[in-house]
């Protein structure tokens, strides 16, 4: 079971739903590794845009859903701002993503591995 969605810009008129949007492909599928919702902003997919090597946090506007099954290594996290996210529980670690993105050997295995159960899952 996976979150899957197509990267879908046309008609996006605010390029600010668009940032970082130039790392994907067009009409391509991705797999949503994480589902941030921040209060009072639009939900957030984490996509691995680079494999292997990168992935963030892009506008949910950007993307048609084409499958919305979860999968079962996903938490609900509620943080105090209101703000929530369904993602595995080891990436809310305090430090993880910090750690992630200065290229930490061991939080890009932690990713790896849980990023390998959501897709076994499906």
């Amino acid at each position: 079971m996976e979150v899957r969605a197509r990267f879908n810009p046309s008609g996006v008129g605010n390029p600010e739903i668009l940032q970082g949007g130039d790392a994907l492909k067009v009409d391509r599928e991705y797999v949503v590794l994480e589902v941030f919702a921040p209060i009072e902003r639009s939900p957030e997919f984490r996509i691995e845009f680079i494999e292997g090597e990168g992935s963030a946090l892009f506008d949910s506007r950007a993307f048609t859903v084409t499958s919305s099954l979860l999968p079962p290594s996903w938490r609900y996290v509620q943080f105090a701002t209101g703000s929530f996210s369904l993602r595995p529980e080891p990436w809310g670690r305090p430090g993880f993503w910090d750690a992630y993105y200065d290229g930490d050997p061991q939080a890009r295995e932690i990713f790896e591995v849980e990023k390998r159960r959501i897709l076994s899952d499906s």
